[in-house]
């Protein structure tokens, strides 16, 4: 008797749980009981293309001025209020180069590598932290040059990497010239380049 008011319980669950998940079950229309397009979204935004030739171009000028991290890109990506932005950067590391560790308060960040390798440094707690200035391409966030916890991890041509926001990270050595993309998403649209 137990097991049969168990299945029959079970039944009416599942029945009310497949109306719930579908409402077209019960007859109701699709979406109803909100807007096709939700109040405070853009819904015509257009795509954004950034060409092979378009980064060759940028590294041929980043290394006649010797600049290793320099935005491409930083475009509004729609979301609740618009405010949400998306970046890419070109980025390069010189054979044996290495740098201090970088948080970024609110922005994350996603490395291709397009060429070369080198051994990066990743989490841990900074025990040096100090505040930096606002970045172009980061916002605010933290440096410092010592780590505690911190793992390595090596990187090489055709790798993708995500450092999530707030997570230190540093290029401990270069073992050639290495080139990458960093796409940054800026939620908060923290970033100075739309202003």
């Amino acid at each position: 008797m137990r097991i049969g008011s168990k299945l029959l319980a079970l039944g009416i669950f599942v029945a009310a749980a497949s109306t719930t998940l579908n409402p077209t079950a019960t007859g109701a229309q699709q979406g109803a009981s909100e807007p096709l397009y939700l109040p405070g979204h853009n819904y015509d935004l257009p795509a954004t293309l950034i060409a092979a030739a378009d980064l060759q171009a940028a590294k041929t000028k980043m290394l006649a001025a010797k600049t290793n991290d320099v935005p491409v890109k930083m475009v509004n990506m729609g979301g609740l209020g618009g405010k949400h932005q998306m970046g890419v950067s070109l980025v390069y590391r010189l054979k044996g180069e290495t740098n201090s560790y970088a948080v970024h308060d609110q922005v994350a960040e996603v490395y291709h590598v397009l060429e070369g390798s080198g051994t990066l440094l990743l989490g841990g707690k900074l025990k040096d932290a100090k505040r930096r200035p606002i970045s172009g391409g980061n916002g605010p966030g933290l440096s410092g040059d010592v780590a505690e916890g911190s793992v390595e991890m090596h990187i090489a041509k055709g790798d993708v990497l995500i450092i999530p926001a707030g997570t230190p990270h540093k290029v401990k050595m270069t073992d050639e010239f290495m080139l990458y993309t960093v796409v940054r998403a800026d939620p908060d649209g923290v970033t100075p380049l739309l202003k």
